[in-house]
């Protein structure tokens, strides 16, 4: 299977909407143990990054809980606790990198 195969297609609401008005955010694939990613940040401000963010998050506990059986307040808070931690790497290795 080659990964066009596994690509996403696009939502069918946003036919309705005017296509000026519609931007691809991110694409974002899983490979092994990492992420990787493709962003536009073409949001006016940054904290909408947050907003969707937050979404994202909701959205895939609600996938969880439908398409695999998960709790969807567990699967929300393994997200929650999983961005938690990443930040927190974050800050110690910035720490690590300016001494």
């Amino acid at each position: 299977m080659s990964l066009e195969d596994k690509a996403l297609s696009i939502p069918e609401d946003l036919a309705a909407l005017d296509p000026e008005k519609v931007t691809e955010l991110a694409r974002i694939w899983w490979g092994e143990n990492t992420p990787y990613m493709n962003i536009r940040p073409a949001l006016n401000e940054p904290r909408f990054v947050g907003t969707m963010l937050a979404e994202c998050a909701w959205h895939f506990s609600q996938a969880y809980a439908q398409m695999r059986g998960l709790d969807q307040a567990e699967a929300f808070k393994s997200i929650c606790d999983a961005w938690d931690e990443a930040h927190a790497r974050a800050a110690a290795s910035r720490k690590e990198t300016s001494q």
